[in-house]
């Protein structure tokens, strides 16, 4: 059920310079969550910025929510100045979410920022099928963050980066081609379009089924605003727009045109 309301903020913390996790109460009107669900939050009781900020949800208990937020502008700045104990307008949950159904062996891929509503995929699936085995890749720019949270629940944790020596050196797509013969039942991602569209170009040529949590621009969150639309296939003309948020933001890989 979407809920619009105030909760409260009951932990946050810095996981490095620009990325902090937060915890708010769970209103007993939300009664169901899926990973990769956002929220639509109000990053201040004033007008500017006048948009809430779409925040994908990396965590969710019977009590509480989660997110991790990276900064990226005004908007998240002010957000990460709640303090413990005050109050945040949010709306949701929005959005599609991932479409785990129960399957046993899946491979987790996530990048940057995009990590987040990977781990509460991984937690969800944990809490809905403890036994199912699941690989993880992680890729970074620079340091990795929320790393420990997936080694203790997976098989193994790759974890690549562009410029940290102590990790596998490059990007998401190397390791993927060694562990895409494992014959998984399902692959999920979510992080930046240029490696979405390169997953899903590797996914399509070998038939393999990848689920991805798209990231856009979102304005209204509820589909109103039509900023936030992308090309999938369909139809005499080969493709329709639909709205990420509300449509989205989970597409399959075999649905998704990207941009060239």
């Amino acid at each position: 059920m979407k809920f619009q309301g105030n909760v409260t903020l009951t932990e946050q913390r810095w996981l490095n310079e620009d990325v902090f996790r937060f915890t708010v109460n769970r209103p007993e009107e939300i009664t169901e969550i899926k990973a990769g669900q956002f929220f639509n939050i109000k990053t201040n009781q004033y007008s500017s910025p006048l948009l809430r900020r779409p925040i994908s949800v990396s965590g969710f208990t019977a009590e509480t929510i989660e997110f991790t937020v990276k900064l990226m502008g005004e908007g998240t700045r002010q957000l990460s100045k709640f303090e413990k104990g005050e109050q945040l307008d949010i709306m949701g949950p929005l959005g599609n979410g991932f479409a785990y159904k129960g399957e046993n062996k899946v491979l987790l891929i996530g990048g940057g920022i995009g990590i987040a509503p990977i781990k509460g995929l991984l937690e969800a699936i944990k809490t809905i099928n403890p036994e199912a085995m699941i690989d993880v890749i992680l890729g970074f720019r620079d340091a990795p963050f929320l790393e420990n949270e997936f080694k203790d629940l997976v098989n193994t944790c790759t974890i690549v980066s562009e410029n940290d020596s102590r990790f596998e050196n490059g990007f998401v797509t190397e390791p993927f081609t060694r562990f895409m013969s494992n014959d998984y039942d399902m692959i999920f991602s979510c992080g930046p379009e240029a490696m979405l569209k390169a997953l899903t170009s590797i996914c399509n040529d070998n038939n393999l089924v990848i689920q991805l949590l798209m990231e856009e621009k979102m304005a209204c969150g509820i589909g109103a605003c039509l900023v936030c639309t992308c090309k999938v296939k369909e139809g005499d003309l080969g493709f329709k727009h639909v709205r990420m948020c509300k449509e989205g933001p989970m597409f399959y890989g075999s649905e998704v045109i990207f941009n060239a």
